[in-house]
């Protein structure tokens, strides 16, 4: 089954039908779930598996491996995928926009986390400010979800407080990742300006 023409989930169906009448050993048997993506192929916009997908990617394959098969029913399965993949998407246009004004560096720290660093440049006060938002991403009830941890450091320039900077980018953008237009957070790329601009606002004091 394919999602939004980027992503193909493959599943044996039979795997995943629960009769509780059966006794355990004639439950099915667990399966090979596999997930690709496949919109860098497609001929109409394809579009390439970049390091922030490949990260989430392989995170949603690992939640969706660890279910209970046999006690997960497939419309579940599938909520799963579709859900986490929708949030995925949210990271990948987060990141983009952040990357317009600031300058945006991706690593992958672990199998389950990767760190974003951005450098807030605030010319008029000649101050560097660099923002790191650190990714975890782990399986809940829910699906699964993935752990925003923002930072700021000043690099040079004025001694703004870290604390305080990362209290207001804390409160801007949430404990999570959200589905594109299901939340109240602002995006990165959005959250990081108004910074900018506060602090502006605050050194020319």
């Amino acid at each position: 089954m394919t999602y939004r023409k980027e992503i193909e989930l493959v599943f044996d169906a039979a795997a995943f039908l629960c009769n509780a009448s059966k006794p355990p050993a004639q439950q099915p048997i667990e399966s090979r779930i596999d997930l690709w993506y496949i919109a860098a192929n497609r001929e109409f916009n394809p579009l390439p598996l970049t390091a922030e997908k490949e990260f989430l990617l392989q995170s949603i394959r690992d939640h969706i491996r660890g279910l209970n098969q046999s006690q997960t029913p497939i419309k579940n399965l599938l909520r799963a995928v579709s859900t986490a993949w929708n949030k995925a998407q949210a990271v990948v246009d987060d990141i983009h926009l952040l990357n317009v004004g600031c300058p945006t560096q991706l690593t992958k720290t672990s199998d389950n986390s990767m760190l974003v660093k951005s450098t807030l440049l605030i010319a008029p006060l000649k101050t560097k400010v660099e923002i790191s938002l650190h990714l975890i991403a782990h399986s809940s009830e829910d699906g699964l979800d993935v752990e925003i941890s923002p930072s700021a450091m000043v690099k040079y320039g004025e001694r703004f407080n870290e604390p305080k900077m990362r209290e207001f980018l804390l409160n801007r953008l949430g404990n999570y990742v959200e589905e594109r237009g299901k939340g109240k957070s602002a995006s990165w790329g959005a959250a990081v300006q108004e910074l900018g601009v506060k602090l502006l606002a605050r050194g020319k004091k």
